[in-house]
């Protein structure tokens, strides 16, 4: 066998006719940059059929073949420089030729027909609504953001107040304004930690006869520790006594106080019945109030004369008789949930109602057991004088008292589940009412309650778990032969700061 030759000159074999073939090729691949190939415009009117076109573009290419030759015969005589910077040139024209031919081999549109031109300013005008109607309409994300600024801030109505109570100034033994403050304040510590002058400015702008506090959050023992200055110390120097219920199931759990204030001067003379500090024994230093209301009789030998004061009326009427503690139920009582005090012509009950549990574990007994037994007390009571029960009930009845109102997981949430709704309606359903909804019906986003975690407070994103209920004769004026008592006014204050609740106000005319 012959042994192959190698196709590969060595560098000694390479003429100088095989370097000017290679620069004809390397040159063949670029061509001149002015180069007039395009058909004029008449060319293409006349014969815009695929042959033509196929014939125009063989021409075009054979014309690059032609000049391709032409500049390797340039090349030869040419300097180095001038062959690098005519190739440059003769690239960027090859490119040029690569875009007309392509602007060739696209054939020109048909002539438009009346159809034609129909259909595209049917189409623009179509494409012109479009697109103002995209600029009107927001888009899904826009809707979104819209419907999300609309929840943002839940507005508060405005409401009118109900009638000129006369300034404490004012009052006197012929029209008194008896008013009563409830305030959850979730842990009484922290609030005079926090806010130590809460409760003294409380006082200073709104004067009540009665604060009622719940969720103190003490232990028997805080209340008498010096060094949290409580019992005999809080609120003492504005004129107030203390009584204080305590949790002995729980460290640190639920509790209430209330705060009597003392008229024309005079110490709270009502008798302590149940358990008070601790102890179920009655105070010893305090009387009843009811040996203001009994005949007078002087001793001889001075003048004797009787003074009637079962008629008493205004300062004297708002003095209280008596203070409890409890529902009188073991299983209800050791929570300290409930402070009872009875008034000549009411009885108020300050309340902490139980909360069901984020896992609802306590709802059963809530509605079933605490709701129950609480109306069985309200309408023992009310055998003897009109009552008012008042605080954190812990429901929040309609729609109104929610600002979200219709959310998937309120149906399972505490506060809002159907049960609870239903009990605290055969609750009113016995002859009691809601003061703030019976005067206000319709008023939206008062709330007592915001989630501090969730930052709910300043969006007004609440619930109204705080209430006053009472009698119905106290809404149309309940008389006695000791006077008269008519509510007139229940309000919120949603500025006070120290809780994720908010006090609540209620005004009553004493006669």
């Amino acid at each position: 066998m012959k042994p192959r030759r190698s196709s590969r000159k060595r560098a000694s074999d390479i003429s100088k006719d095989d370097h000017e073939i290679d620069q004809e090729v390397e040159t063949a691949e670029v061509t001149p940059k002015k180069v007039k190939t395009k058909p004029s415009p008449k060319e293409l009117k006349k014969d815009t059929s695929p042959k033509k076109t196929e014939a125009l573009t063989r021409n075009t290419a054979n014309v690059g073949k032609k000049s391709k030759v032409e500049c390797s015969n340039d090349e030869e005589t040419a300097s180095p420089k001038s062959k690098k910077t005519r190739a440059k040139k003769t690239a960027k024209g090859t490119k040029d030729e690569a875009k007309s031919s392509d602007d060739e081999a696209t054939p020109s549109p048909k002539p438009k027909t009346n159809k034609t031109k129909k259909a595209t300013a049917k189409s623009k005008t179509a494409g012109a609504a479009k697109r103002i109607a995209d600029e009107t309409t927001p888009s899904k994300s826009a809707k979104k953001k819209v419907k999300k600024e609309e929840w943002r801030v839940t507005e508060r109505d405005v409401i009118p107040r109900l009638w000129e109570p006369p300034s404490p100034e004012e009052n006197s033994e012929d029209r008194y304004c008896f008013k009563i403050i409830s305030w959850n304040v979730a842990g009484i510590r922290a609030v005079l930690k926090n806010h130590p002058d809460a409760l003294q400015n409380l006082v200073k702008d709104h004067s009540p006869d009665v604060i009622c506090l719940q969720e103190t959050k003490l232990q028997e023992m805080h209340v008498s520790d010096p060094k949290l200055k409580l019992k005999g110390h809080l609120l003492v120097n504005e004129g107030y006594d203390s009584f204080w219920s305590c949790s002995t199931a729980k460290k640190g759990y639920s509790g209430t106080a209330v705060f009597l204030k003392r008229q024309n001067g005079i110490s709270t003379t009502a008798t302590s019945v149940g358990k008070k500090d601790g102890s179920n024994k009655k105070s010893k230093a305090q009387k009843s109030i009811s040996t203001f209301f009994q005949p007078k009789v002087e001793q001889k030998g001075k003048h004797s004369k009787t003074e009637d004061t079962t008629k008493a009326s205004g300062s004297f009427l708002a003095k209280a008789l008596n203070v409890s503690y409890g529902l009188g139920k073991e299983e209800h009582d050791t929570e300290g949930r409930s402070i009872t005090v009875d008034y000549p012509l009411f009885s108020l009950t300050n309340l902490y109602v139980p909360n069901s549990g984020a896992k609802l574990e306590r709802l059963t007994y809530r509605t079933t057991q605490w709701d129950n037994d609480l109306l069985t007390k309200m309408k023992a009571k009310e055998t003897e004088r009109p009552v008012i029960w008042l605080g954190d009930l812990n429901v929040a009845h309609t729609k109104l008292d929610t600002w979200n109102e219709g959310a998937k997981h309120l149906a399972k949430s505490a506060g809002t589940t159907a049960e609870e709704r239903e009990s605290f309606e055969q609750q009113l359903g016995s002859e009691y009412v809601d003061i703030f909804r019976k005067f206000h019906p319709s008023a939206r986003g008062h709330y007592t309650y915001w989630s501090q975690r969730a930052g709910n407070r300043e969006p007004n994103k609440g619930l109204r778990l705080d209430y006053f209920i009472c009698s119905q004769s106290l809404l149309d004026g309940h008389s006695s032969t000791d006077g008269k008592v008519v509510v007139r006014d229940s309000y919120m204050l949603p500025d006070q700061e120290g809780s994720d609740h908010c006090p609540i106000v209620l005004e009553l005319e004493i006669n």
